[in-house]
């Protein structure tokens, strides 16, 4: 197989990925790795379970736009939609992480100017972000472009994606690229407690990818915990938080997260609103009944695996409509309604602490 044949095969099983992201296929179609099941059913200080809400490929514009040819759907994405989003984050308390990519759709840093985006556009998005969202979700950088590999000798981008460059990138190269995405995001006011995988970008390298988090997190933050996103088991066999990283000489551990559902906004593949809706609809169902009695999340919760829903920032958007986040706040309305205090809506960060702290009392 020669490197274009590579590329191209790469590429299809990326959109592959992202089509198949609502489907409970997209974890095998990379991963064969089976995570430890450690019951963990702790439940957090007070004394209710934790539930995470995962946002990936947040952005002033929809990255559907560059990343996947033949999806519809405007550049731009507006006030009024973002604006939407925090209210329904306040609604229902909703936490858990927010991507924000440092390079959009290689348009430029966030931190100074984006191709084809009005400043004006980019600083109100950054201010609602910092201002509506950061104070309930962790902000993650998801690499730097969340596609092509950004270049940080020249300046310009390769003839690759990220998921490709870090496989094969020297450990001192991926702390130098993390870095500048902490770093980026911090210039704009939106410290990162950990980083997001690109797809499954640095599953096949993913003990150099958790050290160079650790190292990348010391020299910005110098952070003793940090964290990664890298796992998601859709509707298959669910996975654990663990342990991927030490430095005993800095006390620092890096924890992986898992999202332990698929994307049930991801409906874009269906050709009419009602089709869209239909599928919304069953996943949610699917998540969870209406009577609470069956459903992704009660059977995490009976196994004692972290209950961490995923989706992504152009599914909410769904192509201009709001249809995935009508389905969030529809989501939302049910697990308050059937769980009612018994869950506590937690970040990342907190997850991680917590299944740290459990494991390994007083380390930190």
């Amino acid at each position: 197989m020669n490197n274009d044949t590579a590329m191209v095969n790469k590429i299809v099983s990326r959109r592959q990925l992202l089509k198949q992201a609502g489907t409970g296929m997209a974890a095998t179609v990379l991963s064969t790795a089976v995570g430890k099941v450690l019951a963990q059913g702790t439940p957090s200080i007070s004394g209710k379970t934790p539930i995470s809400l995962i946002i990936d490929d947040g952005a002033p514009v929809d990255p559907l736009f560059y990343e996947l040819p033949g999806y519809e759907t405007p550049l731009l994405v507006p006030r009024e939609f973002t604006q939407r989003v925090v209210e329904t984050f306040d609604r229902f308390d909703l936490r858990g992480k927010f991507t924000v990519i440092p390079m959009p759709s290689c348009l430029g840093r966030i931190d100074q100017s984006l191709k084809r985006v009005p400043a004006e556009h980019l600083a109100d998005w950054l201010k609602l972000v910092r201002e509506g969202i950061a104070p309930r979700f962790d902000i993650t950088p998801e690499f730097l472009t969340h596609m092509q590999a950004y270049n940080l000798k020249t300046g310009g981008f390769q003839h690759l994606y990220e998921d490709f460059w870090i496989s094969g990138a020297p450990i001192k190269e991926i702390v130098e690229y993390f870095v500048l995405a902490f770093q980026i995001l911090k210039n704009v006011g939106l410290p990162a407690t950990g980083i997001t995988s690109p797809w499954v970008s640095g599953i096949d390298v993913e003990k150099k990818y958790a050290q160079a988090l650790a190292d990348a997190q010391w020299q910005v933050f110098e952070r003793k915990l940090t964290w990664y996103f890298l796992h998601a088991t859709s509707w298959d066999a669910p996975r654990q938080c663990s342990i991927e990283y030490e430095d005993k000489t800095r006390g620092q551990v890096v924890v992986s997260v898992p999202a332990n559902t698929p994307d049930i906004f991801w409906s874009m593949d269906f050709p009419t609103h009602d089709e869209r809706q239909t599928f919304i609809k069953k996943g949610i169902d699917r998540l969870v009944s209406a009577d609470g009695r069956t459903g992704r999340i009660p059977q995490l919760l009976d196994s004692g695996h972290p209950v961490v829903l995923v989706t992504h920032w152009q599914s909410l958007y769904t192509q201009g409509t709001g249809l995935g986040l009508e389905g969030l706040g529809a989501l939302a309305e049910r697990i308050q309604k059937v769980f009612g205090n018994s869950l506590q809506w937690m970040s990342c960060s907190e997850l991680a602490r917590q299944y740290v702290d459990t494991i390994k009392p007083k380390t930190l």
